[in-house]
């Protein structure tokens, strides 16, 4: 069901002009913004426990969650009218697209973890 998520999401950012969208690739140290058509690297930071993007409603952020070992991240996505949704991504390798079009939203990333929370 992620995989079709994140599938749809990406079919959806298609659709945007690259100069829209946000580029975070976040390793198990540091949290790094580039630029979505050259690859530049534009900001390193260290980590922190929770980490907090804000994405506008002209947006989409391409996340790439990259840590080294097989693990699972907690993303919440809340939307500026209030609506929510709380997903878990694996996060070794993967990139996951935010939708366009839905408005303004902030996302709020976990530290990764060994196993998937159990429902």
């Amino acid at each position: 069901m992620n995989k079709l998520l994140a599938l749809l999401f990406g079919i959806i950012a298609l659709n945007v002009n690259a100069q829209d969208t946000t580029c975070v690739m976040i390793t198990p140290d540091e949290l790094i913004t580039f630029n979505y058509q050259t690859s530049k690297i534009l900001d390193r930071e260290p980590l922190e426990d929770q980490i907090s993007i804000r994405v506008e409603e002209d947006e989409v952020l391409c996340l790439h969650l990259r840590d080294k070992k097989k693990r699972f991240r907690d993303i919440t996505t809340t939307w500026d009218d209030g609506d929510h949704r709380h997903d878990t991504f694996e996060s070794k390798d993967d990139v996951y697209f935010t939708p366009f079009g839905f408005g303004a939203m902030e996302i709020e990333i976990s530290e990764a973890r060994r196993r998937k929370k159990s429902k």
